[in-house]
């Protein structure tokens, strides 16, 4: 039924009756997997249906479904995303019927009565072939009294979690032998590996996947395609599949990484400029980055599913505080002082997706000599920026006891929390109008001209606040992979696209300013003689000592800036300019 894509409606929440109404309905059903959930209850001395360890915990979500050959249903989610169970028609079975998915068989092995195949046919039932009866290994006890219509686990032996789920098409009550028997024992509704459990965060338990078991002779012939042809185009399986990671392992990983992160990149010297800092700057800036060697971390394959979830958790730890600023959740400080980070030893950063060395290796090694650093999202350059307070301001920031950040620097949040500070310890609102602020030396000397500190006695809070802003000096910090960062005085500098025209009717296309950023203008001038099938140079900047850009022959905007990309340079630094006055030809695609 989902060997292929299928179609989904929005998942919609399942009201609290309604979840109650379902754990009555399963439990009907399936009573066995109640056994140890019941046990557990009585051991917590409550009621364990509207727990999370339940077959339907108390929150669950729902989407209607229809399948690539028009099936539909209905699909039970977790909280957390996991497909639990499934109601639709099936095969060998009348009316609509509830199905519990691999994801709670897993949990709950005793769900439904096991059959047993060999390793061999399980790559055959993930094709979208039955289960024929000649594929069956009986036990030495048999398979147990099962009628036909019954829900069933196919398993292997030395495991209880479920290849696939499906109905008996016979009775197998009295088979003892296989040898040379025909015809179906098994119709297959949701196997592992297919697009229902590609569904969910594609956990798989021990013994899920190549179990290794005891093989049944006829691999062969112990399954049989519903569809006639040999079609294995199953969305996570198959050849190349990427090393799984558990839930559990993943959430270690992730906590890893943070620790690694706030003892090498944003360690106390250098993030003190750059808090607060946002969850996805942390996240997709730092975190993916300095990922242990394996696998790498992805936020949506742990139980946390999402980063602010994650984060709090890290808080609850006690590894850093949060503050929400406009919706979106920040780190407002970190604690180095931490317990977990006493004896921290640093390990070797993920490997590379291409080549032997790690990530920060290769970063090391390709920026110090001004290349590209690997094609992956995490070598993004980071910018952000700090300020400082000019001299007329330092007075009122030490009265309101700002500590000064390691680095000298504030955000632009940090440097507005000074004031507010400032205004609350001095008592400094006006009563009549909290929105006003009563103005005082410090103030004046800082914010004010001298026409308004002869005319007014207040001043409105947030043209201060405005005030304040611009007057603070402003500077840019710059996070090149593989480099430590850096401050620079100013705003951004923007890397130049610039399109002209030189002698006769000749048109070029130069990038200005990638010095700044650790790019080595003679290595992008090489890949884009190659993008672009056109001659390329390295010239000097006219005004600019020591600087050069890489130029191109003919219209190439669009390749150059898909290039830098490729270097981690946000899109947002480049500044594009054509001067060409004609329009770009046809660029030959990249490949």
């Amino acid at each position: 039924m989902f060997k292929k894509p299928f179609q989904t409606k929005p998942r919609y929440s399942i009201r609290a009756s309604g979840c109650r109404q379902l754990a009555e309905e399963a439990r009907e059903l399936f009573p066995q997997a109640w056994g140890p959930v019941e046990q557990a209850g009585r051991a917590a001395g409550g009621d364990a249906d509207a727990d999370a360890d339940s077959p339907v915990p108390g929150r669950l979500l729902a989407a209607k479904f229809t399948s690539h050959v028009g099936d539909k249903g209905e699909i039970i989610y977790s909280e957390a995303g996991n497909p639990l169970w499934l109601r639709a028609e099936i095969r060998g079975r009348e009316g609509a019927v509830l199905v519990p998915t691999v994801y709670t068989q897993w949990r709950f092995p005793g769900v439904l009565p096991i059959v047993w195949t060999g390793a061999a046919v399980v790559d055959k039932l993930i094709g979208g072939a039955d289960l024929m009866t000649a594929g069956l290994v009986v036990p030495d006890e048999g398979l147990g009294d099962l009628k036909k219509g019954a829900l069933v686990a196919v398993c292997c032996p030395g495991t209880q979690a479920a290849q696939a789920i499906g109905t008996l098409a016979i009775d197998v009550k009295d088979i003892r032998s296989v040898a040379g028997a025909k015809g179906k024992a098994v119709l297959i509704v949701h196997t592992h590996r297919d697009y229902l459990w590609a569904s969910g965060d594609k956990t798989v338990p021990g013994g899920a996947g190549g179990v290794a078991g005891e093989e049944h002779p006829a691999d062969s012939s112990g399954a049989e395609s519903d569809s006639g042809n040999d079609d294995h185009g199953i969305g996570a399986g198959g050849e190349g599949e990427e090393v799984c990671v558990s839930p559990a392992e993943m959430d270690a990983l992730l906590m890893a990484t943070l620790r690694q992160i706030m003892a090498t990149v944003l360690d106390a010297e250098h993030a003190s400029g750059l808090l607060p800092i946002s969850s996805s700057v942390l996240y997709s800036g730092y975190m993916v980055a300095n990922a242990p060697e394996g696998p790498g971390i992805d936020i949506k394959k742990s139980t946390y599913k999402k980063l602010g979830r994650f984060l709090k958790a890290a808080e609850k730890r006690g590894l850093l505080k949060l503050k929400d600023i406009r919706g979106e959740a920040h780190v407002k400080s970190f604690d180095w002082g931490h317990k977990d980070l006493a004896e921290y030893q640093p390990y070797r950063v993920r490997s590379a997706a291409k080549g032997g060395a790690t990530k920060g290796d290769t970063a090391k090694s390709d920026t110090a000599k001004g290349g590209r650093p690997e094609d992956d999202s995490s070598s993004t350059i980071v910018v952000s920026e700090l300020v400082r307070p000019p001299a007329a301001l330092v007075p009122l920031f030490d009265a309101a006891g700002a500590a000064v950040p390691p680095s000298g620097y504030y955000t632009r949040q940090q440097a507005r929390a000074v004031l507010e500070d400032y205004i609350r310890v001095g008592g400094l609102a006006d009563p009549s109008s909290p929105r006003d602020v009563r103005i005082d030396g410090l103030i004046c000397d800082g914010l004010l001209t001298k026409d308004e500190y002869s005319a007014l006695t207040t001043f409105p809070r947030d043209r201060l606040h405005a005030r304040l802003q611009e007057r603070m000096a402003v500077h840019t910090r710059v996070s090149i992979p593989g480099r430590a960062p850096a401050v620079r005085p100013g705003p951004p500098a923007c890397v130049d696209i610039v399109c002209e025209r030189r002698a006769g009717n000749k048109v070029v296309t130069r990038a200005v300013g990638l010095e700044g950023y650790g790019i080595d203008p003679a290595a992008v001038a090489r890949e884009l003689r190659t993008a672009c099938a056109s001659s390329t140079a390295v010239d000097a900047v006219p005004g600019k000592k020591g600087a050069q850009a890489a130029l191109v022959q003919g219209h190439h905007v669009k390749t150059v800036a898909r290039l830098l990309a490729g270097y981690g340079l946000p899109a947002e630094l480049l500044r594009v300019t054509d001067k060409s006055g004609k329009a770009p030809k046809k660029q030959p695609t990249q490949g």
